[in-house]
Protein backbone atom coordinates (compact mmCIF):
# COMPACT_ATOMS: atom_id res chain seq x y z
CA UNK A 1 0.00 0.00 0.00
CA UNK A 2 1.01 3.63 -0.49
CA UNK A 3 0.35 6.83 0.84
CA UNK A 4 -2.43 8.72 -0.99
CA UNK A 5 -3.38 11.66 1.24
CA UNK A 6 -0.05 13.63 2.32
CA UNK A 7 -2.10 16.01 3.17
CA UNK A 8 -1.83 14.68 6.47
CA UNK A 9 1.01 15.34 9.15
CA UNK A 10 1.79 13.18 12.62
CA UNK A 11 -0.04 16.03 14.60
CA UNK A 12 -2.86 15.71 12.60
CA UNK A 13 -3.10 12.17 12.96
CA UNK A 14 -2.52 12.55 16.76
CA UNK A 15 -5.32 14.87 16.84
CA UNK A 16 -7.62 12.33 14.39
CA UNK A 17 -6.78 9.49 17.05
CA UNK A 18 -7.34 11.91 20.09
CA UNK A 19 -11.55 12.07 19.65
CA UNK A 20 -13.97 10.44 20.94
CA UNK A 21 -15.18 9.27 17.64
CA UNK A 22 -12.18 7.16 17.51
CA UNK A 23 -12.19 5.69 21.08
CA UNK A 24 -12.84 2.41 21.65
CA UNK A 25 -12.48 2.20 25.42
CA UNK A 26 -15.50 0.76 27.55
CA UNK A 27 -14.45 -0.08 30.57
CA UNK A 28 -15.96 0.71 33.27
CA UNK A 29 -14.64 3.54 36.36
CA UNK A 30 -12.15 5.22 35.79
CA UNK A 31 -8.99 5.05 32.95
CA UNK A 32 -6.62 6.72 34.91
CA UNK A 33 -5.78 4.23 37.61
CA UNK A 34 -2.62 2.44 38.98
CA UNK A 35 0.06 3.21 36.85
CA UNK A 36 -1.75 5.17 34.56
CA UNK A 37 -2.17 7.65 37.40
CA UNK A 38 1.36 8.08 37.06
CA UNK A 39 3.25 11.20 35.30
CA UNK A 40 6.34 8.91 34.64
CA UNK A 41 4.18 6.51 32.92
CA UNK A 42 1.86 8.43 31.16
CA UNK A 43 5.20 10.30 29.50
CA UNK A 44 7.09 7.28 28.22
CA UNK A 45 3.25 6.11 27.10
CA UNK A 46 2.32 9.13 25.02
CA UNK A 47 6.11 9.09 23.73
CA UNK A 48 5.77 6.02 22.27
CA UNK A 49 2.24 6.09 20.98
CA UNK A 50 3.40 8.99 19.13
CA UNK A 51 6.55 6.81 17.79
CA UNK A 52 4.09 4.37 16.35
CA UNK A 53 2.24 6.84 14.11
CA UNK A 54 6.02 8.05 13.04
CA UNK A 55 6.99 4.51 12.29
CA UNK A 56 3.95 4.12 9.71
CA UNK A 57 5.10 7.19 7.72
CA UNK A 58 8.54 5.15 7.41
CA UNK A 59 6.85 2.03 6.83
CA UNK A 60 5.30 3.71 3.48
CA UNK A 61 8.78 5.40 3.01
CA UNK A 62 8.16 8.64 4.25
CA UNK A 63 10.97 9.97 6.80
CA UNK A 64 10.04 11.66 9.74
CA UNK A 65 11.73 13.05 12.90
CA UNK A 66 11.16 10.99 16.37
CA UNK A 67 9.79 11.92 19.35
CA UNK A 68 11.61 12.11 22.68
CA UNK A 69 11.15 12.51 26.78
CA UNK A 70 12.83 15.54 27.76
CA UNK A 71 11.38 17.15 30.57
CA UNK A 72 12.41 21.00 30.30
CA UNK A 73 10.98 24.01 29.58
CA UNK A 74 7.68 23.10 30.13
CA UNK A 75 7.85 20.05 27.96
CA UNK A 76 7.57 16.67 28.75
CA UNK A 77 7.52 14.92 25.66
CA UNK A 78 9.11 16.48 22.36
CA UNK A 79 7.97 16.24 18.98
CA UNK A 80 9.43 17.20 15.35
CA UNK A 81 8.77 16.67 11.98
CA UNK A 82 8.74 17.82 8.39
CA UNK A 83 5.70 18.43 6.50
CA UNK A 84 5.12 20.25 2.78
CA UNK A 85 8.82 21.34 3.35
CA UNK A 86 8.27 22.94 6.87
CA UNK A 87 10.02 21.82 9.86
CA UNK A 88 7.05 21.38 12.97
CA UNK A 89 7.91 21.44 16.55
CA UNK A 90 5.44 20.44 18.90
CA UNK A 91 5.70 19.92 22.83
CA UNK A 92 3.42 18.20 25.41
CA UNK A 93 3.33 18.62 28.75
CA UNK A 94 1.44 15.91 30.75
CA UNK A 95 -0.62 16.36 33.93
CA UNK A 96 -1.33 13.56 35.75
CA UNK A 97 -3.93 12.71 38.27
CA UNK A 98 -1.62 11.68 41.04
CA UNK A 99 -0.31 15.21 40.42
CA UNK A 100 -3.16 17.16 40.71
CA UNK A 101 -4.19 14.68 43.93
CA UNK A 102 -1.09 15.50 45.36
CA UNK A 103 -1.03 19.56 45.05
CA UNK A 104 -4.93 19.88 45.57
CA UNK A 105 -4.98 22.63 48.41
CA UNK A 106 -1.64 23.70 48.28
CA UNK A 107 -1.28 27.71 47.60
CA UNK A 108 -1.37 28.81 43.84
CA UNK A 109 2.43 28.90 43.86
CA UNK A 110 3.03 24.98 44.16
CA UNK A 111 -1.19 24.14 42.59
CA UNK A 112 -1.40 22.44 39.25
CA UNK A 113 -2.46 26.27 37.78
CA UNK A 114 0.62 27.43 39.28
CA UNK A 115 3.02 24.74 37.58
CA UNK A 116 1.59 25.45 34.27
CA UNK A 117 2.09 28.54 34.21
CA UNK A 118 5.58 28.52 34.32
CA UNK A 119 5.73 25.59 32.45
CA UNK A 120 3.65 27.69 29.89
CA UNK A 121 6.11 30.90 29.98
CA UNK A 122 9.20 28.37 29.63
CA UNK A 123 7.96 26.65 26.62
CA UNK A 124 6.61 29.39 25.02
CA UNK A 125 9.93 31.35 25.58
CA UNK A 126 12.15 28.67 25.04
CA UNK A 127 12.00 28.98 20.70
CA UNK A 128 11.79 25.41 20.77
CA UNK A 129 8.54 24.97 19.84
CA UNK A 130 5.95 25.96 17.50
CA UNK A 131 2.98 24.12 19.25
CA UNK A 132 2.28 23.37 22.93
CA UNK A 133 -0.22 21.04 24.28
CA UNK A 134 -1.71 20.59 27.78
CA UNK A 135 -2.38 17.19 28.37
CA UNK A 136 -4.46 16.36 31.63
CA UNK A 137 -4.71 12.45 31.91
CA UNK A 138 -6.94 13.01 34.83
CA UNK A 139 -10.55 12.01 35.74
CA UNK A 140 -12.94 14.65 33.86
CA UNK A 141 -15.76 13.81 36.31
CA UNK A 142 -14.23 14.81 39.49
CA UNK A 143 -11.86 17.38 38.11
CA UNK A 144 -13.74 19.37 35.57
CA UNK A 145 -13.77 22.74 37.38
CA UNK A 146 -10.31 22.46 37.26
CA UNK A 147 -10.38 21.84 33.25
CA UNK A 148 -12.12 24.81 32.81
CA UNK A 149 -9.99 26.92 35.02
CA UNK A 150 -6.15 25.82 32.98
CA UNK A 151 -8.66 26.56 29.69
CA UNK A 152 -9.60 29.80 31.82
CA UNK A 153 -5.99 31.15 32.80
CA UNK A 154 -3.77 29.33 30.39
CA UNK A 155 -5.38 28.65 27.13
CA UNK A 156 -7.61 32.07 27.05
CA UNK A 157 -6.01 33.76 29.83
CA UNK A 158 -2.22 34.71 28.89
CA UNK A 159 -1.98 37.73 27.03
CA UNK A 160 1.33 36.76 25.02
CA UNK A 161 1.78 33.75 23.37
CA UNK A 162 5.06 34.13 21.75
CA UNK A 163 4.12 33.29 18.41
CA UNK A 164 3.12 29.79 19.71
CA UNK A 165 0.10 27.58 19.08
CA UNK A 166 -1.39 26.40 22.61
CA UNK A 167 -3.86 23.56 23.01
CA UNK A 168 -5.29 21.93 25.83
CA UNK A 169 -6.69 17.95 25.24
CA UNK A 170 -9.87 17.04 26.92
CA UNK A 171 -8.88 14.38 29.14
CA UNK A 172 -11.79 12.13 27.67
CA UNK A 173 -9.87 12.17 24.41
CA UNK A 174 -6.42 11.95 26.13
CA UNK A 175 -7.96 8.39 26.72
CA UNK A 176 -8.79 7.95 23.32
CA UNK A 177 -5.05 7.89 21.99
CA UNK A 178 -3.79 6.67 25.37
CA UNK A 179 -6.06 3.17 24.86
CA UNK A 180 -5.20 2.39 21.60
CA UNK A 181 -2.74 -0.55 20.96
CA UNK A 182 -0.33 -1.15 18.02
CA UNK A 183 -2.51 -2.33 15.62
CA UNK A 184 -5.60 -0.02 16.09
CA UNK A 185 -2.80 2.68 15.45
CA UNK A 186 -1.64 1.39 12.61
CA UNK A 187 -4.86 0.91 11.28
CA UNK A 188 -6.63 4.19 11.75
CA UNK A 189 -3.49 5.71 10.39
CA UNK A 190 -3.81 3.34 7.58
CA UNK A 191 -6.84 4.57 6.75
CA UNK A 192 -6.22 8.06 6.84
CA UNK A 193 -3.29 8.31 4.95
CA UNK A 194 -4.20 5.57 2.32
CA UNK A 195 -7.93 5.80 1.48
CA UNK A 196 -6.88 6.08 -2.36
CA UNK A 197 -4.73 2.88 -2.76
CA UNK A 198 -6.16 0.70 -4.63
CA UNK A 199 -5.77 -2.59 -2.07
CA UNK A 200 -7.98 -0.39 -0.04
CA UNK A 201 -10.50 0.57 -1.85
CA UNK A 202 -10.36 -3.16 -3.86
CA UNK A 203 -10.92 -4.66 -0.33
CA UNK A 204 -13.87 -2.04 0.48
CA UNK A 205 -15.66 -3.30 -3.00
CA UNK A 206 -15.45 -6.82 -2.11
CA UNK A 207 -18.18 -6.16 0.50
CA UNK A 208 -19.97 -2.55 0.16
CA UNK A 209 -22.56 -4.34 -2.03
CA UNK A 210 -23.40 -7.54 0.66
CA UNK A 211 -26.27 -8.24 2.80
CA UNK A 212 -25.89 -7.87 6.61
CA UNK A 213 -25.31 -11.50 7.05
CA UNK A 214 -22.92 -12.00 3.94
CA UNK A 215 -20.80 -9.18 5.42
CA UNK A 216 -20.91 -10.79 8.59
CA UNK A 217 -20.00 -14.66 7.00
CA UNK A 218 -17.27 -13.19 4.89
CA UNK A 219 -15.43 -11.18 7.76
CA UNK A 220 -16.01 -14.11 10.56
CA UNK A 221 -14.68 -16.69 8.33
CA UNK A 222 -12.06 -15.50 5.71
CA UNK A 223 -9.62 -15.37 8.56
CA UNK A 224 -9.89 -18.94 9.58
CA UNK A 225 -9.42 -20.23 5.72
CA UNK A 226 -5.96 -17.72 5.97
CA UNK A 227 -5.00 -19.40 9.26
CA UNK A 228 -5.50 -22.71 6.89
CA UNK A 229 -8.78 -23.56 8.93
CA UNK A 230 -10.76 -23.91 5.63
CA UNK A 231 -14.14 -25.65 7.16
CA UNK A 232 -16.99 -24.28 8.25
CA UNK A 233 -20.50 -26.05 9.09
CA UNK A 234 -23.83 -24.56 8.84
CA UNK A 235 -24.70 -24.44 12.26
CA UNK A 236 -21.75 -21.70 12.65
CA UNK A 237 -22.78 -19.93 9.38
CA UNK A 238 -26.66 -20.08 10.73
CA UNK A 239 -24.98 -18.45 13.76
CA UNK A 240 -25.37 -15.10 11.81
CA UNK A 241 -29.12 -14.97 10.85
CA UNK A 242 -30.87 -11.90 12.01
CA UNK A 243 -34.09 -12.94 10.51
CA UNK A 244 -34.14 -10.23 8.77
CA UNK A 245 -33.04 -12.54 5.65
CA UNK A 246 -36.02 -12.72 3.37
CA UNK A 247 -34.12 -15.43 1.12
CA UNK A 248 -31.52 -17.31 3.50
CA UNK A 249 -31.51 -19.86 0.37
CA UNK A 250 -30.61 -17.38 -1.89
CA UNK A 251 -28.04 -15.67 0.73
CA UNK A 252 -26.16 -19.40 1.26
CA UNK A 253 -26.30 -19.14 -3.09
CA UNK A 254 -24.96 -15.77 -3.25
CA UNK A 255 -21.54 -16.70 -1.18
CA UNK A 256 -21.22 -20.03 -3.31
CA UNK A 257 -21.56 -17.53 -6.70
CA UNK A 258 -18.54 -15.35 -5.48
CA UNK A 259 -17.00 -18.12 -4.73
CA UNK A 260 -16.36 -17.45 -1.19
CA UNK A 261 -17.81 -21.11 -0.48
CA UNK A 262 -18.29 -24.20 -1.58
CA UNK A 263 -20.60 -26.79 -0.34
CA UNK A 264 -18.73 -30.03 0.86
CA UNK A 265 -22.79 -31.61 -0.17
CA UNK A 266 -23.24 -32.70 3.46
CA UNK A 267 -23.02 -30.78 6.61
CA UNK A 268 -20.81 -27.61 5.91
CA UNK A 269 -18.56 -25.46 3.46
CA UNK A 270 -14.95 -25.08 2.50
CA UNK A 271 -14.00 -21.81 2.55
CA UNK A 272 -11.74 -20.42 -0.44
CA UNK A 273 -10.15 -17.09 1.22
CA UNK A 274 -8.11 -15.81 -2.44
CA UNK A 275 -11.21 -15.34 -4.36
CA UNK A 276 -11.52 -12.28 -2.51
CA UNK A 277 -7.80 -10.71 -2.87
CA UNK A 278 -8.64 -7.40 -1.39
CA UNK A 279 -8.98 -9.04 1.96
CA UNK A 280 -5.98 -10.93 1.63
CA UNK A 281 -3.89 -8.33 0.93
CA UNK A 282 -4.90 -6.21 3.96
CA UNK A 283 -4.47 -9.33 5.97
CA UNK A 284 -0.87 -9.72 4.87
CA UNK A 285 -0.17 -6.35 4.65
CA UNK A 286 -0.57 -6.56 8.51
CA UNK A 287 1.02 -9.18 8.52
CA UNK A 288 4.19 -8.39 6.54
CA UNK A 289 4.43 -4.98 6.70
CA UNK A 290 3.22 -4.49 10.07
CA UNK A 291 4.53 -7.37 12.07
CA UNK A 292 1.30 -8.16 13.32
CA UNK A 293 -0.03 -11.71 14.85
CA UNK A 294 -2.55 -13.73 13.17
CA UNK A 295 -5.26 -12.34 15.52
CA UNK A 296 -3.49 -8.89 15.24
CA UNK A 297 -3.98 -9.05 11.70
CA UNK A 298 -7.60 -9.59 11.04
CA UNK A 299 -8.35 -7.17 14.09
CA UNK A 300 -6.30 -4.78 11.33
CA UNK A 301 -8.32 -5.69 8.58
CA UNK A 302 -11.55 -5.20 10.29
CA UNK A 303 -10.78 -1.35 11.41
CA UNK A 304 -9.82 -0.87 7.68
CA UNK A 305 -13.02 -1.54 6.52
CA UNK A 306 -15.20 -0.59 9.14
CA UNK A 307 -17.94 1.78 8.06
CA UNK A 308 -16.55 5.50 9.66
CA UNK A 309 -20.55 5.94 11.09
CA UNK A 310 -20.42 2.54 13.41
CA UNK A 311 -16.55 3.30 14.65
CA UNK A 312 -16.77 3.57 18.46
Amino acid sequence: MRITNDEYSPIQLLSELSTSETCKWGGRGDFFVDDKAKHDWLVEEWRDKIDEILNLFERYGTLVTGSQSVRDNGIDVYLSFTHNDKTHRVGFQIKSESEVLRDKGTNEKHSVIGALKRQAFEAIHSGKVDEWWVVPCINYNKHHKLIQQINAEIIVGMSNHNGVKIKLLDPRDAISFLSKDKGEIDALCTRFLCREDEVLKGALSEVEDLTTFQRKCILSFIFRGLEGRAYVSSEEILDFETGEEEDLAGEFLTLEDMDFLESDHGEGFIIKPFNLPGICALYFEGRVRHGLSHDGAESFVLTLLADPDEMD
